[in-house]
């Protein structure tokens, strides 16, 4: 296959994929995540499985396509779903646990294939079918798995006893910054003099929001950076002369300190609260690698470079992800925001399909530029986004009544169904108004604090 075709074959994959992600991710609260990412991933590893069967390049292109089609829901879906289980605090070092097993299958990848690619000629399949296969039937049998194991929210976690999901549940509540969210989200106790915005509103809203769009910049960027080095690092070391056994087992661990590095950074992103600096430092270090690379004719030293662009470009992405889902509510906000960033992070991953194929071997100087390039505007993004928020912070409570006022108590009319209701259980007009005022407002509420 021609490095045009390779490219191609991704950019079949990728078009559905972007198109999927939003609708998706809008989906989940609807069908159940225990539902979804299970069916996700269990149509995901038939298609793959199906992909080790095709025996032609156009046969290639449709199985690619509905590749894309099946998987592109994925992501988002599991950042919104960990975010429901684990504060603001706690989000970017469980994110990084995930994106920890992208870097154990990067390293691991190359392992499987050398060791499957032995099978070539078994029951008639070339080697490069056997690795379809084998891995696709693994990920749907951890697909239908997880319809058994992935709980749906805290009240269906079978390992957990009443009291600690009551307790965990309370742990939630009030590391909470979105206000009664049993009283804004129940229709017999929720005001309708200013009812919860539209799904589209809340789309349009996210799409809007400065945080939202520069952090989508930033996704561009380092999806950019980390899909040049998850696709081409193998490419780029065999440029360097090694057989393709070796160029399989040298691309492993490079991966493998990317592993060490990004669950350090997000666990100190965590405990500082400082999604900012986390990415930025992270995409210093990828800077760093990327110039080494860019600037040395030596295959070695280029090889070292590996070791800090891997780790610098996979570092920044959960930090991304969390800050995205820390600063973004209510729910639909908050999952358009995620899916955005990633459909806009998955165009920069088919941009950087093609950068590549521009590229000259073996120093590949046009496609490293632009992955300088990537790291510097990660930068710059982290900076803007960090004074915006600050900015955005102080102006709200600044303007705290003002933009209260309007929720005040109200007068006159049943809001909700007394009859339902114990009179002690009754909620007061100020926490209907308070409620109504989160469920509306959401992360525009004054009493949200940002997290930069």
């Amino acid at each position: 296959m021609t490095d045009y075709q390779f490219s191609m074959a991704l950019t079949v994959t990728f078009i559905p994929y972007i198109l999927i992600e939003l609708p998706s991710n809008l989906l989940v609260r609807r069908i159940g995540a225990g539902i979804l990412i299970p069916a996700i991933v269990t149509i995901w590893g038939l298609v793959t499985c199906l992909q080790g069967l095709v025996t032609s390049y156009h046969g290639l292109l449709v199985s690619r396509f509905f590749l894309g089609l099946v998987e592109g829901g994925l992501y988002p879906a599991i950042i919104l779903y960990l975010s429901s289980f684990y504060t603001r605090t706690e989000l970017q070092f469980r994110i990084a646990l995930f994106w920890g097993t992208i870097c154990v299958a990067g390293a691991a990848s190359g392992l499987l294939t050398y060791a499957i690619i032995k099978l070539d000629g078994h029951w008639g399949h070339p080697g490069w079918a056997w690795v379809f296969l084998i891995e696709g039937f693994v990920t749907a049998v951890c697909g239908v798995i997880g319809f058994f194991i992935l709980p749906a929210r805290i009240e269906t976690v079978r390992i957990l006893t009443e009291e600690e999901k009551t307790l965990l549940i309370l742990r939630l509540e009030a590391a909470s910054t979105t206000g009664s969210n049993a009283i804004a989200s129940d229709p017999d106790l929720s005001s309708h003099q200013y009812p919860a915005k539209s799904t589209m509103t809340q789309v349009w809203e996210a799409c809007k929001s400065p945080h939202v769009i520069l952090l989508n910049v930033a996704q561009f960027a380092c999806a950019g950076n980390i899909y040049s080095l998850a696709y081409f690092t193998p490419t780029i070391v065999n440029s360097f002369g090694y057989s393709p056994s070796a160029t399989q087992l040298f691309s492993v661990p490079p991966f493998g300190v990317a592993l060490i590095f990004l669950l350090g950074i997000s666990y100190w992103s965590d405990a500082r609260q400082a999604r900012g600096l986390a990415c930025s430092i992270s995409a210093v270090l990828s800077i760093v690698g990327f110039a080494i690379f860019y600037a040395s004719g030596h295959e070695q030293v280029r090889y070292g470079s590996l070791f800090l662009s891997v780790p610098g470009a996979y570092g920044v992405s959960p930090s991304l992800s969390a800050w995205t889902a820390d600063n973004s509510a209510p729910h639909m906000r908050k999952a358009t925001a995620l899916a955005l960033g990633t459909m806009v992070g998955n165009s920069g991953g088919l941009f950087s399909v093609w950068i590549f194929v521009l590229g000259h071997k073996p120093r590949y100087s046009l496609p490293t530029a632009i992955n300088l390039f990537f790291g510097v505007l990660i930068i710059a993004c982290s900076i803007l986004n960090t004074l915006w928020l600050s900015h955005a912070q102080k102006r709200k409570v600044a303007r705290r009544n003002e933009i209260l006022e309007k929720f005040g108590p109200l007068e006159g009319g049943k809001a909700f169904d007394e009859a339902k209701l114990e009179p002690e259980d009754r909620p007061s007009k100020q926490d209907l108004a308070s409620a109504q005022a989160w469920d509306h407002l959401g992360d525009q509420h004054p009493d949200f604090k940002y997290i930069y």
